[in-house]
Formats: C-alpha cells, sequence, structure tokens
C-alpha cells in the first residue's frame, strides 16, 4: 500500500479523473457525424451541442459542485461524480432517442463538474510550494488531455460498426480510475477542511474582479481552443481531401503540444520568467498560426504543424491556471476562486464547438479567423493578473514585482 498512497501516485489518479470528467465533452468529437447520421440531425448547431452540452453544467453548478465539496468532502464527491459519469455514459449508450442522448449527456455534464471541482481540490490540499505551481500547471492540461484518447482510438468505433463504443471505453476507463482513487485517496483532516474550503470567502471572491479577469481569460482561450479542435479535422479534411481519421490521428500531436505548453508554463515561472512575457508569446503564435491555418492554403502537412503550434501557445494562456491561487481575496477563499474560475471557463468550452461548427458548415471560413482573433484579444484582460507573480500572497492586492514593491517600502521606511 506504500506505493499506491504516494504522493506521485495520488496526483496522476485524482487528474486522471479530471481528464475522464473532461473527456464527457471530447468522447463525443470522433463520433459527431455518425451521431447526427444516426439521429438524422440536419442542424449543425445541434450537433455542436452535442459535444459541448457536459461543460454547460461546469458552467452552471461549479460553485454548487464547491459547497458540496464542502459539505460532504473533495473525496466523497470525486467518486460520486465518476460514478454519475458512467451513468451517463450507459443513458447515451442505450438512448434510442435524440432527446434522451441529450438527457444521458447532461447527465454525464452532472458526474463533469462534480468530479473536476472536486479534483482541483484534492491537488491543492496534497501539494504545497513550487509543487502546487507545477500541480496547478498539470492540471491546466486535463482538457487537452482529453481529446488525446478520442484521437488516439479515432476509428475504433468504426472497427466495431457503433459510436457507442467510444462511450463504452470511456466508462470502462472512469470505473476503473475511481476503484483506485478509492484505495489510495484519504479523507481530509479538519483543518484541511476549513483551509481548502471551496465557498469559504465566496462573498468576497465574488467581489473581487481578478477571479473575474482569469476566468474571461481562460473562457476566450477554451472557447477558441474547443472550437477549433471540434471544426479542425472536417476542415482540414474538407480543404485538403484527407481522409478525416488520418487528420485525427494527426490532432494527437497537436493535444501533446498543447501540454507542453501548459506544463512550460509551470517551469517558467518557477525560474523567474515573467507571466507577460509567457502569455505575451502565446497570444502571438496563437494568432499567426490560426489565421495561416485559415487563410492562407498552405497544404495540409504545414497545416497540421501550425495547428501544432497554435495549440502549444494556447497551452502558454492556459497554463496560467498556476496563477490561480494568487488571485485569491485571502488564503481560506482558494477554493472558492478556483470554483468561480472553472465556473466561467467552460462557458468558453460550452460556446465554442456549436459556433466554429456552424461557421465551418456555413462555409464562413473568414469567420471562423474572426472569432480565433477577437477570442485572443479578450484573452488579454488577463493582464493585470499576468503582472503578479507566483509567489504573490494571497490577498495582497499590490500588484507587479513583489520584490520590487518591497524594496520601495524599505526605502520609504529608511526615510522616516
Amino acid at each position: 500500500m506504500a506505493a499506491i498512497n504516494s504522493t506521485s501516485i495520488r496526483i496522476f489518479v485524482v487528474y486522471a479523473l479530471g481528464v475522464m470528467a473532461a473527456m464527457t465533452v471530447s468522447e463525443a468529437v470522433t463520433e459527431l457525424g455518425a451521431i447526427a447520421h444516426e439521429f438524422e440531425l440536419k442542424d449543425h448547431g445541434h450537433v455542436g451541442i452535442i459535444m459541448s452540452l457536459p461543460s454547460l453544467m461546469v458552467a452552471l453548478g461549479a460553485l454548487m459542485a464547491g459547497y458540496l465539496v464542502d459539505r460532504t468532502g473533495d473525496r466523497a464527491v470525486l467518486l460520486t461524480g465518476a460514478l454519475i459519469i458512467v451513468i451517463g455514459d450507459v443513458l447515451v449508450i442505450a438512448a434510442p432517442s435524440w432527446g434522451l442522448l441529450l438527457a444521458g449527456r447532461v447527465v454525464t455534464g452532472v458526474g463533469y463538474v462534480l468530479t473536476a471541482v472536486a479534483a482541483v481540490t484534492l491537488l491543492i490540499r496534497m501539494t504545497t510550494g513550487k509543487q502546487r505551481t507545477m500541480v496547478m500547471a498539470l492540471w491546466s492540461t486535463f482538457v487537452p488531455a482529453s481529446f488525446l484518447l478520442p484521437f488516439i482510438s479515432a476509428g475504433v468505433a468504426e472497427y466495431f460498426h457503433t459510436w457507442r463504443a467510444a462511450f463504452i471505453g470511456h466508462s470502462v476507463l472512469t470505473l476503473v480510475l475511481a476503484f483506485l482513487a478509492l484505495l489510495c485517496l484519504d479523507q481530509r483532516t479538519a483543518e484541511q477542511k476549513a483551509q481548502f474550503s471551496r465557498t469559504r470567502g465566496l462573498s468576497t471572491v465574488l467581489k473581487s474582479p481578478l477571479p473575474y479577469l482569469l476566468g474571461i481569460s481562460f473562457g476566450a482561450d477554451a472557447f477558441i481552443q474547443t472550437g477549433m479542435i471540434s471544426s479542425l479535422t472536417p476542415f482540414l479534411a474538407k480543404t485538403y481531401g484527407v481522409p478525416a481519421v488520418q487528420v485525427a490521428h494527426w490532432n494527437v500531436g497537436a493535444m501533446l503540444a498543447n501540454a507542453v505548453g501548459c506544463l512550460m508554463v509551470g517551469a517558467l515561472l518557477n525560474r523567474g520568467i515573467r507571466a507577460t512575457m509567457v502569455a505575451g508569446t502565446g497570444i502571438v503564435l496563437a494568432a499567426a498560426s490560426a489565421l495561416l491555418i485559415y487563410l492562407v492554403p498552405i497544404g495540409f502537412i504545414a497545416s497540421i504543424a501550425a495547428s501544432w503550434i497554435f495549440m502549444f501557445s494556447s497551452g502558454l494562456l492556459v497554463g496560467m491556471w498556476a496563477l490561480a491561487p494568487v488571485v485569491a481575496p485571502s488564503r481560506e477563499s482558494t477554493g472558492a476562486t478556483s470554483g468561480l474560475i472553472t465556473q466561467i471557463t467552460l462557458v468558453g468550452v460550452f460556446l465554442g464547438p456549436p459556433l466554429f461548427i456552424g461557421a465551418l458548415h456555413s462555409g464562413d471560413i473568414p469567420r471562423m479567423a474572426w472569432m480565433v482573433v477577437i477570442g485572443l484579444a479578450v484573452c488579454l484582460v488577463a493582464i493585470p493578473v499576468w503582472l503578479r507573480g507566483p509567489t504573490h500572497k494571497p490577498g495582497d492586492q499590490n500588484v507587479g514585482d513583489n520584490a520590487d514593491t518591497q524594496k520601495q517600502n524599505d526605502k520609504l521606511g529608511a526615510v522616516r
């Protein structure tokens, strides 16, 4: 039991369950065409909703999930959420109609919000200092990582002649990870319950502007990222005459590049690189690569390379999750802060796929390019947060370099 109770194993299991939660969105991405065909869906906006509907549950219920975490414990909510995800998958698999399929997607969304909110609470509880900075950067990869398995397994559902195979695989993996979590995760102590509350100080968080700015920035990036992910495969397949399955397999590299970008944020911030430099680089590279994909006929392989660059750049923005604890009005409100940020972020996840898929099928490619540019511009609202470093203490309202501020205070003290 010593190995399974190690911090590294616990972090992996919690993170993996977070990935399974986010995969309630992405598990449908490679099967949208088959689902639309079976249920005779003509409205492409409805097709996008199949994918993004679970994220709406997170956008609506993250703070309520935080309340449940406080009342019943992060471990209990994590396991309950995982079980609800499996139930939702089963409902989708058995759905004989479009309406019941949507109902199943709503249930998986409830499991998503419970699992995700509990998972990030557990990760914060289990870590401190630079390890927490790296783990929060790792957490920022849970959405792109959730797209890896569908792209890797693209063609499996085709092999079994049913899109339902993708949902069966997801439910089985979720059950296995939930069993491991049951074995290795411990209950929180009374002290930890108070320290990592998801709702303590919530009223103060709701009045503080910085969590909103960071959440809006994440939401804008999530809007672009999920929109491009959901539409890139059919766009490149149609534009360059390449089989969709082949494009999906190439997209694995894009997801890996995104994860690398997220993780690099933690490493760069720990090395003293300013967040403004990291995020600014991400925005410039993301804009350039996306405009190349949509507006310039650069060829299939070059477009794939540009998509990898875009996803890496997007990772540099998503990786700013490492700064989530420093925008909390107080240390006690860290949990509520991350809950609010999560809730705002998932609004972008919900809106991205329907709007991008709608633009794709209407043939309005310039509109897709404009959505990327506008989304990246909205990301800039987080500049006041980026000016803070990862060592900034919650509740300290000074913006900028803490070391420089301290030097100025020392000089004023000497004069006095």
